[in-house]
């Protein structure tokens, strides 16, 4: 009987570490959720604004695109101009 009586025992003293250690786990989930819940949040917003980023970043290539033949283009004009105008102060 007191082998079973040690086993009991035992087997209480284990569950009141296993009831302890539920206990630590517990308060260490809730201290840690709220912190789970910012990171998921500055997470979705770097993912918004790493593909905003990618937007602004392909519409600048776009525009700089356009303002380099608009550039190219404006020059060509003037170009055009210089010479025509050249052409009359020799006449």
């Amino acid at each position: 009987m007191s082998d079973t009586q040690s086993k009991i025992d035992s087997l209480q003293e284990l569950n009141s570490q296993l009831i302890a250690t539920i206990s630590e786990l517990r308060k260490e989930n809730a201290e840690v959720k709220p912190e789970n819940t910012k990171l998921k949040q500055a997470m979705e917003e770097n993912a918004e604004l790493k593909t905003r980023f990618e937007e602004l970043e392909k519409k600048n290539k776009t525009d700089t695109s356009n303002l380099i033949a608009e550039n190219a283009e404006l020059r060509d004009r003037v170009k055009k101009l210089e010479q025509k105008q050249s052409r009359q102060v020799t006449w």
